[in-house]
């Protein structure tokens, strides 16, 4: 490879190297971002970037009963013959389990959406899982909440806003049939929605690949052009042919 007979072919027609490679700037720049005429020019990604924030709920009840070594039990007396009701004072811990797949469902459910609206249009999407998981079922009663926004801000926003929409939906539908306070589900805030973390970055592999494939086609065309013209190299009038340059001697 002759580095300088490339390099010197280059400098030669440095005009069309030079507009081939502010041509593949220019093209991988467009590739990327858009440039809006109406009113100022203002420039914008042609893609977005993917973040995401969450909020960790505890579906639990009342009187805490994550912080109880033993649960109380009202057991009737045996030694009358009136009628008696009994009622465990705290539900069945595998209970808010089952209510955890539910409510991940509920969260992304049209009534929810509908609140959120309230509040102005949802811009990204909104996923409800279980924190923690064992092949697809809830482990823990723990629900995330996350939001998903093409910003820091917008992720941390939406998963606030759908957090707060939930909480809503299931407090009115608890008031609507009148469920008493003690037998109410509680929604406990384990983390709130803070910084968020990028999914998704915007992609420079067609940037990239734009601008080397119209930088090698610049090339390209530089050495077509020195092979239609291709320079003539002067030899200095002086300079002798090998023949007159070299004596041949004879032999004796």
């Amino acid at each position: 490879m002759d580095l300088q007979l490339y390099f010197r072919v280059l400098s030669r027609f440095r005009v069309v190297v030079i507009a081939g490679v502010l041509l593949a700037a220019a093209l991988a720049f467009f590739s990327m971002a858009r440039v809006s005429l109406d009113g100022s020019p203002r420039v914008s990604w042609r893609s977005s970037e993917e973040w995401l924030s969450s909020s960790t709920l505890l579906i639990t009840q009342r009187k805490f009963p994550e912080g109880r070594s033993v649960f109380e039990q009202q057991i009737p007396p045996v030694s009358t013959s009136k009628s008696q009701q009994y009622s465990q004072q705290f539900a069945d811990p595998s209970r808010f389990i089952e209510l955890t797949n539910l409510y991940s469902e509920l969260v992304t459910s049209d009534p929810v959406r509908q609140i959120m609206l309230r509040q102005g249009p949802i811009r990204g999407k909104v996923l409800a899982v279980p924190a923690v998981s064992v092949n697809g079922a809830a482990a823990l009663p723990l629900l995330s909440i996350e939001g998903v926004a093409d910003t820091p801000a917008g992720a941390q926003a939406l998963a606030a806003r759908a957090t707060g929409a939930f909480r809503r939906y299931l407090e009115a539908e608890q008031t609507a049939v009148q469920t008493p306070d003690e037998q109410r589900v509680l929604l406990q805030n384990v983390n709130e929605p803070v910084k968020a973390t990028l999914l998704k970055g915007r992609s420079k592999t067609l940037p990239i690949v734009i601008f080397l494939a119209v930088l090698v086609a610049t090339c390209g065309l530089a050495f077509a052009l020195e092979n239609l013209r291709p320079r003539v190299r002067q030899v200095s009038p002086d300079a002798r042919r090998p023949s007159e340059a070299t004596p041949v001697r004879q032999r004796a």
